[in-house]
C-alpha cells in the first residue's frame, strides 16, 4: 500500500525533513523567537512527531495526542514564544512534511495518486489537531498566568 511507502519514506527520513524544516525556521522573518530554540531541540521535537508519525496516524490516540501537544503549548507559552509563531513553525514542518512526500513520488498510476490524496488528508487533519492542542495547551497557561493578576487588582 502507498500510504504504508510514504509513511516509511517519512520515518525513514526524518533527519532530512527535519534539516529542512530547521533550515527554513531559520530563515523565516516570520518566526524570528524560534532563533532563541537550539537546532538539537528542534530536531529532538521533529524526531519525537516524525519517526512515530505511523504510529500516530494509525492509533489516533486523541488522549496522548493532546497530552503530549498541549504540554508543548504549555513550554512554548512559559518560554516567551508568541502564539501565531509556534502554529506557524508547525504548519511550515507540515508544508515540509508534504513537499518531502511528492518529492520522493514522482510517477505514480491513478490508483496510486488516489491513495496518496488519502494520506496527505490524513496527514493534514493530523497536523490541525496538534495544532489545536498547541493552541489549547498555550491558552490554558496564559489563563492560569493571568489570574493571579485579576485576583490582586
Amino acid at each position: 500500500m502507498l500510504t504504508v511507502r510514504i509513511v516509511s519514506l517519512i520515518e525513514s527520513q526524518w533527519e532530512r525533513i527535519a534539516d529542512r524544516a530547521i533550515s527554513a525556521v531559520a530563515n523565516d522573518p516570520a518566526v524570528p523567537n524560534y532563533n532563541a530554540l537550539t537546532d538539537e531541540e528542534l530536531r529532538s521535537r521533529a524526531k519525537d512527531l516524525l519517526s512515530n508519525l505511523g504510529h500516530w496516524l494509525a492509533r489516533r490516540d486523541e488522549k496522548a495526542l493532546a497530552e503530549r501537544y498541549e504540554k508543548l503549548g504549555k513550554l512554548r507559552r512559559e518560554e516567551g514564544m508568541p502564539l501565531h509563531e509556534v502554529i506557524y513553525k508547525l504548519q511550515l514542518l507540515k508544508r515540509t512534511v508534504l513537499s518531502h512526500a511528492r518529492d520522493e513520488h514522482l510517477e505514480m498510476t491513478a490508483f496510486q495518486l488516489y491513495q496518496e490524496q488519502a494520506f496527505l488528508t490524513a496527514l493534514d487533519e493530523f497536523f490541525d489537531r496538534i495544532i489545536f492542542h498547541v493552541a489549547k495547551g498555550f491558552s490554558e497557561t496564559r489563563m492560569k498566568a493571568s489570574e493571579p493578576l485579576a485576583a490582586a487588582a
